[in-house]
């Protein structure tokens, strides 16, 4: 391989994985840039009891709306 390949080969395996390491870190975390607190817990406890079928307040996903505004208030 001449240089300019294998740099561009390089290059791309590392993008690659900081692209993965990134989903990774997202899907750790459903909301990553709110600051952890009462609001963000109950988002997310409220969010993970809607959806999970056979649950009593289970909610299919036909049925599911969020409204936001400009400034991603509910």
């Amino acid at each position: 391989m001449n240089m300019k390949r294998l740099t561009t080969f390089f290059s791309m395996t590392v993008l690659i994985g900081v692209a993965l390491l990134s989903a990774v870190a997202h899907a750790q975390d459903p909301l990553p840039s709110w600051s952890d607190g009462k609001a963000k817990q109950a988002i997310v406890e409220f969010v993970a009891k809607v959806t999970k079928e056979g649950a009593p307040d289970f909610v299919p996903p036909a049925e599911r709306i969020a409204i936001f505004d400009n400034d991603g208030t509910l």
